[in-house]
């Protein structure tokens, strides 16, 4: 069992501007074996007006700020996020950048780059624009300023669905990608990616399986791995590395799908009993 401080349910769903996800973190929460505190964040119910070109900004800003406020009072070292939405994951990831500094390595595993900003956003919701938040100030106008990463603690794993400036920003800072047919071919690849000594947070959209493998989720993309494959690339990289956090998001429990899948990436993870 994958040992942690804190347990945080985030039922955000206005990131994404799709209701469905906030039943996300409770059903991700009853398959998984709770850590030593669990807390569910109060979160805004209802959306707010588009604001400075992101749906539900004001939403999004209460919820994050309310995120941040329970991860203050509890000030975890080790840390599972269940969204809602990838927006979710700023003040966490965040919270832990301000613990373990330059130590920090995220891997980004998400069919998604999330690199987006108000301005380049085609869609205008916050769950495309996390990472970049975390790592430069382009996408501040979606939350309060949260830059707390290099380009260099950041590899892209899975991702295949990248909008124009995203793709800029990829090549313009060298950020590493693992795609999907990569991390297929080669499940181990993800033990590599982090420097000796870092402390590592996985990001998981569930978004980056194949939708023939779960289609429950908020934005299904072909092209994506397997939940073996997958579940082969999470034990080597605990087996090597320590993992401090972990956010699983989008999630979409009610559309129809075997969860098998799931709980073969969550046993990987060690958040059920299958693996220690």
């Amino acid at each position: 069992m994958w040992s942690r401080d804190l347990d945080v349910l985030v039922p955000m769903w206005q990131g994404a501007d799709d209701l469905r996800v906030r039943e996300g973190p409770a059903a991700l929460a009853a398959l998984t074996a709770p850590g030593t505190r669990r807390v569910t964040v109060p979160v805004p119910a209802g959306g707010s007006e588009r604001e400075g070109g992101v749906r539900h900004r004001a939403a999004v800003v209460d919820a994050y700020r309310a995120h941040r406020d329970v991860l203050a009072r509890h000030r975890p070292q080790r840390l599972l996020t269940f969204g809602g939405d990838c927006a979710v994951e700023v003040a966490s990831v965040a919270h832990l950048a301000g613990r373990y500094a330059h130590r920090l390595f995220v891997l980004w595993i998400d069919a998604h780059g999330d690199l987006n900003t108000p301005a380049s956003s085609p869609s205008a919701t916050a769950h495309g624009m996390p990472l970049r938040l975390l790592l430069d100030d382009g996408a501040q106008g979606a939350l309060p300023a949260s830059r707390c990463l290099s380009p260099g603690q950041v590899a892209l794993v899975g991702v295949r669905d990248l909008d124009p400036a995203e793709v800029e920003y990829v090549h313009r800072h060298d950020l590493t990608v693992v795609d999907a047919p990569t991390l297929g071919a080669q499940p181990t690849r993800l033990v590599a990616l982090p420097p000796p000594g870092a402390a590592v947070y996985v990001h998981l959209d569930l978004d980056v399986l194949d939708p023939s493998a779960l289609p429950a989720v908020a934005v299904p993309t072909p092209g994506g791995v397997t939940a073996a494959a997958l579940a082969r690339s999470l034990i080597a990289l605990r087996a090597h590395h320590e993992v401090i956090g972990v956010g699983i998001t989008e999630y979409v429990p009610q559309l129809a799908h075997d969860r098998r899948a799931l709980i073969e990436v969550l046993d990987a993870l060690g958040l059920t009993d299958a693996h220690a």
